[in-house]
């Protein structure tokens, strides 16, 4: 997916619940040149997109055969489930090294739509 346009306001949530609300991801890169990579990671929070929401995936590959690859893009829009959890789709190509680079297609862990609480403050009294 291309970046969003500056009026999702990509750094703006609508409260501190919604930055808590990431996905985890991993996989294994398109096979080229005789090898693939894994791409561990955890999304951004959420970045307001229509009625729905996006979020960023970044990272690094795996070191494997000498070299890794960067990557930097964002998940689609939320897929509803009918078990009342969501995902995203993932598809994005690696930066190129070596003179050659990798396609990911994926989906992140599903994510229940409310089970993220506010965290409680450390200095609580009993």
């Amino acid at each position: 997916m291309s970046k969003p346009s500056d009026q999702h306001q990509p750094n703006t949530y609508p409260d501190a619940q919604a930055r808590l609300h990431v996905h985890d991801y991993s996989g294994k890169t398109s096979c080229d040149e005789g090898h693939s990579h894994l791409h561990p990671g955890v999304s951004g929070p959420p970045i307001p997109y229509g009625q729905s929401h996006i979020h960023e995936v970044r990272g690094l590959t795996t070191f494997d055969f000498h070299h890794h690859h960067a990557y930097f893009a964002y998940t689609g829009p939320e897929i509803e489930l009918s078990t009342g959890y969501h995902t995203h789709y993932i598809s994005f190509r690696t930066s190129r090294n070596f003179g050659h680079d990798h396609q990911v297609e994926s989906f992140v862990q599903v994510t229940p739509e409310e089970t993220i609480t506010h965290p409680e403050p450390y200095d609580k009294k009993p």
